[in-house]
C-alpha cells in the first residue's frame, strides 16, 4: 500500500488534467461561430470544422461514409498530456457595444421672438417646421414626415436610439423669404448654396415652391436625407453613390393621399395634374426624345455635382422607381436600402448587376422609351423565356398573349433571313367604362395609342444580342421576313397606364412561310 499511493496520486492528477483541458477546449469548441470576435462568415462562405479542430462524433456520423449502425468503430486516438499550469489563459469573448445615433445637436430658438418676425414654427413628432408661408399651408406639412418616418424604418430598418434617449426629429427652415431667415441667422454662414433645398444632419432648409404638391414633396425629399444620414451614421459619405441617395429621396418624395387622408410614398405619378411642378416623368422622356437616353451605367456614374439642374434628379428617381417596383428586381434591390455604408452597398451592387445585366438593360430601355405618368412597371414587365425553333407543323406554334400584359414571349424562335407568316384569332376587351371595349387582333379604330389602334397585335423580336428589335404592326395575320434571328414576343397595343382593366386574350399562330 506503501507504494501505490504516489501512483494513485498521480493517476489522480493526471485525470484532472485532461478533465480541465477538456473543459477548456469545450469552451473553445462552444463559442467558434458565436461571438467569439472573428468576422461572421456571410452565405455561401463554409468553414471546414475539421481544419479548425473541431470536428465531433456527431459530425462524423452525419457523413455519407459513416457506418449504418451510428458506431464509431474509429481506433481511439491517442492521449496527450497538457501541462494545463503553462497554458495562455483563455480571453473572454467580447461584449456587444450598443449602437447609438449621433447626439441631437440641433439649435434651440426662441419661437415667440420668431413669430414676432414672421417666422413662425409648425410641430409634430417628427419635423418642427419655422416658416412665413402661410399657415394653412404650413400646417399640413409636419404631419406628413410623420407619416413618412414610418415608411422610412419599414424600408431602411428601425433607427437607433441615441445616448441620450430623445426622439428623432429633424427641424426644417421653408423660406417664402430668404432674407428675413438669413437676418434672424436661421441660415449658417458656411452653407452651400441651392436652387431647391439643401440639408446637414437632422436639419434642412427649403425655398419655397409655386406648386403646392412639390412643396410636399421636397419636404419629405430633404427629410429622407435627414433619415437615411441618421440611420448611416459617421459613415454616411463613406463611397455611397449620389444617384442612390438622391434617388431614393426622390422616391420617397413622390407621394399621394388618399380619400381616407392615408399618405402612400413610392408611388408612380398618375398625371401632371396630382403632381404639378415635380416633372420627372416629361423630364425623362424629353431626353429620350432628344437622343439623349441614360443607360443604367449613365445613371449610376451621376456625382454630387451632376445634381444641379432637375434632369439628375429625374434619372435618378426613374431608376429607383425601375428597380423597386419591378417584380423581378424589388426584391434585391429592397436589401440595399439595410447598406447604408459605403463598401457594403457598392459590393451588393455590383453582384446585382452581374447577375442580371442582359434582361435588366433590356427592361431598362423599354421602360425609358415609354416612361409615361401612369406607366404600370408591374403588368409591363417582361418575363424573359427563350424560344424554340419554328416547326414545320403549324399545330405545335401557338402562344396565348394576354391583353392586359406588357411584351411576352410566343417561346418560338425565328432565323434572320427566314420568311414567317403570324395570324392571330380571338377577342379581348380594352376597357370596362362607360361600356366594354371589345376589340380583335385588328384593333379598334376609334382610339389610338402610339400612333396606331388600340388593340393591335405588336410584335418584336428580342435578339441573341439582348437587344429588343423595333416592334412591327402584325393584326390578325402577318407576313415578315426575320430581320436578326431571336426569339418573338407580342402584345396588344394600348397604353402603358391602363393595362389593368384589360382583360381576354389572342390565340396567335407562327409558321413558316414560302421561301
Amino acid at each position: 500500500m506503501g507504494n501505490s499511493a504516489p501512483t494513485c496520486n498521480s493517476m489522480l492528477r493526471t485525470a484532472f488534467s485532461r478533465l480541465v483541458v477538456a473543459g477548456l477546449i469545450g469552451a473553445v469548441v462552444g463559442g467558434c461561430g458565436q461571438d467569439d470576435g472573428r468576422p461572421t462568415k456571410s452565405s455561401g462562405e463554409t468553414v471546414s470544422r475539421e481544419r479548425e479542430g473541431t470536428t465531433s462524433k456527431s459530425d462524423a456520423s452525419s457523413s455519407p461514409f459513416a457506418a449504418a449502425t451510428g458506431d464509431d468503430s474509429r481506433p481511439s486516438e491517442p492521449v496527450v498530456e497538457v501541462d494545463t499550469a503553462n497554458q495562455p489563459p483563455v480571453k473572454p469573448s467580447p461584449v456587444p457595444q450598443p449602437i447609438f445615433r449621433k447626439s441631437d445637436t440641433r439649435p434651440r430658438h426662441d419661437d415667440a421672438k420668431l413669430a414676432a418676425l414672421g417666422i413662425r414654427a409648425f410641430e409634430s413628432n417628427r419635423l418642427k417646421l419655422y416658416t412665413d408661408i402661410d399657415p394653412k399651408l404650413a400646417a399640413k406639412l409636419p404631419p406628413l414626415i410623420d407619416a413618412a418616418y414610418t415608411a422610412w424604418e419599414a424600408y431602411f430598418g428601425k433607427l437607433p436610439a441615441n445616448r441620450e434617449r430623445t426622439n428623432f426629429q429633424v427641424t426644417g427652415y421653408l423660406m417664402a423669404d430668404k432674407g428675413r431667415f438669413r437676418d434672424a441667422g436661421l441660415i449658417p454662414g458656411n452653407l452651400r448654396p441651392f436652387v431647391n433645398g439643401r440639408h446637414r444632419g437632422a436639419e434642412f432648409w427649403m425655398n419655397d415652391q409655386k406648386y403646392d404638391y412639390y412643396r410636399s414633396h421636397l419636404v419629405i425629399h430633404e427629410s429622407t436625407h435627414c433619415f437615411m444620414e441618421a440611420i448611416a451614421g459617421e459613415r454616411y459619405y463613406e463611397g455611397l453613390p449620389a444617384w442612390y441617395w438622391e434617388g431614393m429621396a426622390e422616391l420617397f418624395g413622390t407621394h399621394q393621399t388618399d380619400t381616407q387622408g392615408k399618405v402612400h410614398f413610392r408611388v408612380m405619378p398618375d398625371d401632371r395634374e396630382n403632381f404639378a411642378g415635380l416633372g420627372r416623368v416629361t423630364l425623362v422622356r424629353e431626353a429620350v426624345d432628344a437622343g439623349k437616353r441614360k443607360s443604367i451605367g449613365g445613371v449610376t456614374r451621376l456625382r454630387g455635382g451632376d445634381f444641379i439642374g432637375n434632369d439628375a434628379y429625374a434619372w435618378s428617381w426613374a431608376l429607383c422607381k425601375f428597380l423597386d417596383t419591378h417584380p423581378a428586381y424589388q426584391k434585391r434591390f429592397h436589401e440595399f436600402g439595410r447598406l447604408l455604408t459605403g463598401s457594403r452597398f457598392k459590393r451588393a451592387w455590383r453582384e446585382f448587376g452581374i447577375d442580371l445585366q442582359g434582361p435588366m438593360v433590356a427592361e431598362w430601355t423599354l421602360f425609358v422609351n415609354n416612361l409615361q405618368y401612369g406607366y404600370d412597371i408591374e403588368r409591363a414587365a417582361i418575363d424573359f423565356r427563350p424560344g424554340k425553333q419554328v416547326a414545320g407543323d403549324a399545330a405545335l406554334n401557338k402562344a396565348n398573349i394576354r391583353a392586359d400584359r406588357g411584351w411576352q414571349s410566343a417561346v418560338l424562335r425565328v432565323e434572320k433571313g427566314t420568311k414567317y407568316v403570324i395570324t392571330a384569332s380571338g377577342q379581348f376587351t380594352l376597357a370596362q367604362q362607360p361600356k366594354p371595349w371589345i376589340s380583335e387582333a385588328g384593333g379598334i379604330s376609334f382610339d389610338y395609342f402610339g400612333g396606331r389602334p388600340l388593340g393591335l397585335l405588336l410584335a418584336a423580336i428580342h435578339s441573341d444580342g439582348q437587344e429588343i428589335l423595333p416592334e412591327f404592326a402584325v393584326g390578325r395575320q402577318h407576313e415578315f421576313v426575320a430581320p436578326a434571328s431571336g426569339t418573338l414576343y407580342f402584345r396588344l397595343n394600348d397604353s402603358w397606364s391602363r393595362l389593368t382593366d384589360n382583360t381576354g386574350q389572342v390565340n396567335v399562330g407562327v409558321q413558316l412561310g414560302n421561301q
